[in-house]
């Protein structure tokens, strides 16, 4: 099977069985947990209202949605989350109704799976891919975000295209592609040096320059955004929430929520009975002897891969909101799809043994 054909496989599979799972659990709107709620009425705001002020879409006043928004330099409420999943949802939204962002979630989870495979086919037989795709889906907090809208699931999406077009050489597609995903989840900006290390160390610095340049356009149009609506370049939606207290209403800014107990994050994010990365994804232990055969394959790839999770582990650690999920620690999805490759490795070093371990039938003489 060539490996478009494997991907459509994978991408078709996870999305009917996603399908499947959400139909069975669908309740209307019950799929908005979280977030979900704000980027859905964002969606609702540009479709239907053709702009970007929630205030008819939320009701309660700022007592209720005063931290989940960003209060604009004209008194507006304009989105706290990034704007691009919303936008991009738009066409299901108009034909299929609210149930229609359900469906888009289903699409983006069924790509992430064939990326993912895609990613671990590089290094693994397709079945071996395969394998680490469905410990990835059912093994890890992802299973919690099918039945979801989830701007995380979708920005991992943008961030693992853009590692694949990187791998296949097409490096403008990837600089854009790497932009499209810091615009959908602000976070991801902490990970491109890792994407400049790469780039540099397998095509140069003229490719590294490249990049930057497709980077670029996303950096400027939310520049230009945050000017339009905060009245500064620098002032972005997570510095305009707004905190009601006795006294009145206080700006509240996500930068002066970096302030916590570093050991304290790290050992949540790892042991947390909710949302720790061992209680909640048990999968990923199989990866650690992947990357060590990964570590033999391709020693570039695998420090990249290290990196990335070390880093968003570290970066995370002291923020007060790390926890800020209903299952599992969903700002680290990137780092979940960056192991399909290690725990495709480590599935096919299992199958091999399986295989030399299975006794050799003896055959009965043949009676004369």
């Amino acid at each position: 099977m060539g490996r478009r054909r494997f991907a459509v496989a994978v991408a078709g599979l996870v999305f009917l069985a996603g399908g499947a799972f959400a139909a069975v659990r669908h309740r209307p709107l019950t799929f908005l947990v979280g977030d979900g709620p704000y980027y859905a009425a964002t969606a609702v705001s540009i479709l239907h209202d053709h702009d970007l002020d929630l205030r008819n879409q939320l009701r309660g006043g700022l007592v209720v949605h005063g931290a989940q928004i960003a209060l604009g330099a004209d008194g507006a409420w304009y989105p706290k989350h990034p704007i691009l999943m919303p936008l991009v949802a738009l066409p299901f939204l108009a034909v299929l109704g609210m149930d229609g962002l359900l469906v888009f979630n289903l699409a983006v989870l069924g790509s992430l799976a064939a990326a993912m495979a895609l990613f671990a086919r590089r290094h693994a037989p397709a079945a071996a891919a395969a394998a680490a795709v469905a410990l990835l889906l059912v093994g890890t907090f992802l299973r919690g975000y099918v039945y979801n809208l989830s701007p995380d699931l979708f920005a991992t999406l943008l961030f693992l295209l853009g590692a694949l077009a990187l791998g296949a050489g097409r490096i403008g597609r990837a600089g854009l592609l790497f932009g499209a995903a810091v615009a959908a989840k602000f976070l991801l900006v902490v990970l491109l040096p890792w994407v400049a290390l790469a780039t540099c160390a397998r095509h140069g610095a003229r490719c590294a320059l490249r990049l930057a340049l497709g980077v670029s356009p996303a950096f400027a149009l939310l520049l230009a955004l945050n000017a339009s609506l905060f009245g500064s370049p620098w002032v972005t939606s997570y510095d305009r929430g707004v905190s009601v207290h006795a006294e009145g209403e206080q700006i509240i800014t996500h930068r002066a929520q970096f302030d916590g107990a570093v050991l304290a994050g790290l050992e949540g994010q790892l042991f947390d009975r909710t949302h720790g990365l061992l209680p909640t994804a048990p999968a990923i232990l199989l990866a650690l002897p992947g990357l060590a055969l990964l570590w033999r394959r391709d020693r570039g790839e695998a420090i990249v891969t290290i990196g990335i999770v070390l880093t968003l582990l570290f970066v995370l650690a002291p923020y007060r909101g790390w926890s800020a999920s209903h299952y599992g620690n969903r700002f680290l999805m990137p780092a979940l799809a960056l192991l399909a490759p290690a725990l495709a490795l480590a599935c096919e070093q299992l199958g091999e043994m399986t295989g030399r371990r299975r006794p050799i039938p003896i055959e009965r003489p043949v009676p004369s």
